[in-house]
């Protein structure tokens, strides 16, 4: 992580890791003005086998402060947005949000309550340029 001008800037690599007692969270800040439907992306390929994760939104209005997050100073979840089934396909699942400049958009990604204990346990690397797999949004023109 290093600070700019333009802001926090994250390594190009990031680990994503879910497993029964771990999650991982996302944050997105819009940055653009006039750009305020947002589409948040989440895109596996095939797994050897089938894994429900849970997406929740989570209540935050600045960003997360990664250097002391924890389970128990993360943001309370506000919503449940979906169960993502991961399978033998690959997977591009993706949501409409309304976004504003400057919103911070922060998002848990977890194992299913419904998930058997010990049966979740997803992990990858999320390389700056590729889009799977990855958890990704895109901002477009609300014009």
């Amino acid at each position: 992580m290093r600070t700019t001008r333009a802001g926090t800037i994250s390594p190009d690599d990031r680990k994503v890791h879910v497993t029964q007692s771990v999650s991982t969270i996302f944050q997105f800040r819009a940055i653009d003005w006039g750009m305020e439907n947002c589409e948040l992306h989440v895109a596996v390929p095939p797994m050897d086998r089938p894994t429900t994760l849970a997406l929740y939104r989570l209540n935050a209005t600045v960003p997360v402060d990664i250097s002391t997050l924890s389970f128990n100073v993360r943001p309370p979840r506000v919503a449940k947005i979906d169960n993502i089934v991961l399978g033998q396909d690959s997977l591009d699942w993706h949501r409409k949000l309304s976004c504003v400049m400057d919103d911070v958009l922060v998002f848990e990604l977890a194992c299913s309550e419904d998930e058997p204990s010990g049966s979740c346990d997803i992990e990858w690397w999320q390389a700056h340029k590729d889009t799977a797999p990855a958890v990704y949004m895109i901002q477009r023109s609300t014009a």
